[in-house]
């Protein structure tokens, strides 16, 4: 059972559970009714089972064929009931109703490692039969022969935070439509699966094939800003074939030399075409239009109303005033191929008595095409636009060098010289011929019937064409080196003391034919530090401490100094308790007088493990995360009549910095996560288990409101998951689970011109699991 607020002016409101991410498998669509008398049925299937466990209540597993066999299968049933919104339940949750197939898994392990075509074996799948995310893994090998690797996964995604790309149209609009989707909202399945084959893998020479598919479909959406932003549907179709070949040889003891190639190959079929979303009809039956996302009259978003009109639209649905910025239609055409062959020789020893040594060397040379086909039909009153057409091929390349280089030298049995050096070089050549025919309407500003206006036929229109060449390319090196002494001082502590320094080299090529070129040279200088100790076996601490100088940057608010402190402890007093804690804390800053930019990062965390007793046992999770950012900005912004906006009416002067942004204010951005976890597992009876335990994430932020309509949206908000599950061993090998999850998510901040985001779900499964 589910209730929830739906869209009525977005195409992929009421119409969404069309969508094939988010319909389970025919297998999920059977009635509530039969899963329950399945379930029903159950524990008298159990009943009547043999017995085949061991004594302690573990499975003993089946000796057959010189095997010993592991399986397991359970089979449930899924109950959900959501009140609020189901495009929140979807985007964070997405678990739906009906039967399921939770885990199974198969092992077989050869004994005496004399199997005819394996000695082991493990398949393992989990999720079928309709949630979101799925997979199977397979494991199989022959003593000296082979081992392979296989896996399937499927993930569905389903995404629609409403206030995403919204554009908060006001109730005193004329007329007043709300955006309550995501303009951005999609619902796309990834299928990805991995086969990977090793022959002879304890010979001096032995071969790896491998084989990797990666595939994204489904229905999104976007939206595209030409006069007004208008809402496009994107039919998602994105493949990665992956293909590798390699070879490793044991040339010498404890050396190996590898060579691996691999070849990529990408497609990507994302069109885009106009979708519907706030349609009128044009004066005298001329056809209808699409206004697009933002419907704010008083802005003169897409247009004003012109009196006497009172509305853009009228009651009969006509539009109002038809010298307005619309479409008739968009399609934007693009056909992405990118291959990429990549070769990688690497080596790994410690042949040398005291020097290890690992080093790698890859390059690769990537070639991409995209024929573009973009159209517009409509009109663009900034520009007096009232169709245009660009086609063109894209070309690039991307050729890329990377080595690694790795020497650790013992100096003596407690003194260690570490250094490694890493080598990063790219060049992105790039060349697009674009060829722009316009239909311009020949006027002066404003733009007014009946010269310029929606009804102007297109053929009654001269085309321009424009022919543009762009050839461009994107370059960057990078080199680091990093030296480290590492001291064990005792068996209870040690150091390590270490210096590292980098230089990056951005080098753009704008244009060749003019020589315009952006050229950027970053160096690098870090000191490092870290200290280990272990006062007494059950504890170990570590920290590390990381400060870095940069002598440039390539945006505004990258950090000219860094400084990183890392600290780790765990503590074991007891075999039954494990105690953990730790600190990552990251400081930016950059004193540059047109930025003055300062932010951080500050983590804390703990854990821990208690068992005391075999039928009792909890665990239990802190995490603290404070996350701040401060920077100068220019900004132009005028509120409407009768609105104070502090952060506007407070700005300083940026004239000077930047005149067509003329207001300067200090722009911030604060968030405050706290996570808390608590799981409490205890066995009341032998042969009954029970795990309750609740989760709650819970945020707090700010950041400056430049728009009064603009809630703080997923800046301020609390996301609780209580659960509890009980597991019955019904014995001859079965074991009755039922498990309890709740969600609730909500934002205390007003809600503003969209669909509340509040929900709050039950999810109930009821599953039987047999194994020995």
């Amino acid at each position: 059972m589910r209730s929830s607020q739906r869209n009525s002016n977005l195409p992929y409101g009421p119409g969404r559970k069309a969508f094939a991410v988010r319909r389970c498998s025919m297998l999920s669509k059977l009635s509530a009714v039969t899963g329950i008398l399945l379930l029903a049925l159950l524990p008298g299937v159990a009943l009547a089972q043999s017995s085949g466990s061991s004594a302690s209540g573990q499975p003993e597993g089946v000796t057959s064929g010189g095997y010993l066999i592991h399986q397991s299968i359970e089979l449930g049933y899924r109950f959900t009931d959501v009140s609020g919104s189901d495009g929140m339940y979807d985007t964070l949750v997405n678990l739906q109703q009906g039967p399921r197939l939770l885990d199974q898994s198969l092992s077989m392990q050869s004994q005496d490692h004399q199997g005819l075509l394996f000695d082991d074996l493990f398949v393992n799948s989990v999720g079928w039969g309709g949630d979101p995310n799925n997979y199977l893994r397979l494991r199989v090998d022959k003593n000296k022969w082979y081992d392979f690797r296989g896996s399937f996964r499927r993930d569905q995604n389903f995404f629609d935070y409403d206030l995403l790309d919204n554009p908060l149209n006001p109730s005193t609009s004329t007329p007043n439509v709300p955006v309550t989707d995501s303009p951005h909202l999609f619902a796309t399945t990834r299928r990805m699966t991995d086969v990977d084959l090793t022959l002879l893998p304890q010979s001096r020479l032995s071969f790896r094939l491998g084989y990797s598919h990666n595939n994204m479909t489904g229905p999104s959406f976007t939206s595209f800003h030409e006069g007004t932003d208008v809402l496009l549907f994107q039919p998602w179709n994105t493949t990665m074939d992956s293909y590798r070949m390699g070879v490793d040889w044991k040339l010498a003891p404890r050396t190996v030399l590898s060579y691996d190639q691999t070849l990529d190959y990408y497609r990507g079929d994302n069109d885009q075409q106009l979708a519907p979303f706030e349609q009128a009809l044009l004066p005298g039956g001329a056809g209808t239009v699409e206004l697009g996302l933002p419907i704010n009259t008083q802005a003169n978003q897409p247009c004003a109303v012109v009196p006497p009109a009172t509305t853009l639209v009228d009651s009969t649905g006509t539009l109002t005033n038809i010298a307005c910025s619309a479409y008739f239609g968009y399609l934007r055409t693009e056909r992405v191929r990118t291959s990429t062959p990549t070769e990688r020789v690497s080596l790994r020893s410690n042949y040398v008595r005291r020097l290890d040594l690992t080093a790698s060397y890859s390059y690769s040379s990537a070639d991409m095409s995209s024929p573009f086909d973009e159209s517009f039909n409509g009109l663009v009153t900034r520009t007096f636009t009232r169709a245009y057409t660009i086609t063109g091929p894209a070309n690039a390349n991307r050729v890329s060098d990377v080595l690694d280089l790795s020497a650790t030298l013992h100096l003596t049995s407690h003194l260690r010289l570490i250094n490694t050096f890493y080598f990063w070089a790219y060049r992105i050549p790039e060349s697009f011929t674009s060829t722009e025919t316009d239909w311009n309407i020949a006027t002066t500003p404003p733009c007014a019937p009946p010269a310029c206006s929606l009804l102007v036929p297109i053929s009654s229109l001269t085309p321009s064409v424009t022919v543009t060449p762009s050839v461009l390319s994107f370059n960057q090196n990078w080199k680091r080196n990093q030296t480290e002494l590492a001291w064990d001082i005792t068996k209870k502590a040690g150091a390590r003391i270490g210096y590292r320094y980098g230089n990056k080299d951005f080098h753009h090529v704008l244009d060749f034919s003019t020589g315009d070129v952006d050229d950027i040279v970053i160096r690098e200088y870090t000191a490092l530090v870290g200290l280990w100790a272990r006062p007494v076996t059950a504890w170990r601490l570590n920290f590390d401490w990381e400060h870095s100088n940069y002598t440039d940057v390539i945006f505004r608010i990258a950090p000219r100094k860094e400084a990183r402190y890392r600290f780790q402890t765990s503590y074991n007093p007891r075999p039954w308790a494990l105690i953990g804690g730790s600190v990552n804390i990251l400081e930016d800053r950059n004193d540059d007088a047109l930025t003055n930019y300062l932010g951080h990062s500050r983590n804390y965390g703990l854990t821990a493990s208690l068992t005391p007793r075999e039928r009792f046992g909890m665990d239990l999770a802190y995490n603290y995360n404070d996350t701040m950012q401060n920077a100068l900005i220019c900004f132009n912004d005028t509120p409407p009549t009768g609105v104070d906006l502090p952060v506007v009416t407070n700005a300083g002067s940026c004239l000077v910095n930047d005149p067509n942004n003329p207001l300067l204010t200090d722009s911030f951005y604060t968030n405050h996560t706290h996570f808390g976890m608590a799981t409490v597992m205890f066995k009341p009876v032998k042969r009954a288990t029970t795990r309750v335990g609740y989760s709650i994430v819970s945020v707090a932020g700010s950041t400056p409101q430049f728009n009064i309509l603009q809630p703080l949206g997923s800046l301020q908000y609390k996301y609780h998951q209580p659960l509890a599950n009980l597991g019955v061993d019904l014995g001859h090998d079965l074991t009755w689970n039922a498990g309890w999850n709740y969600y609730q998510y909500n934002e205390p901040s007003f809600v503003g011109p969209t669909a509340p985001r509040y929900f709050h779900a039950n999810t109930t499964t009821v599953s039987l699991r047999y194994a020995f």
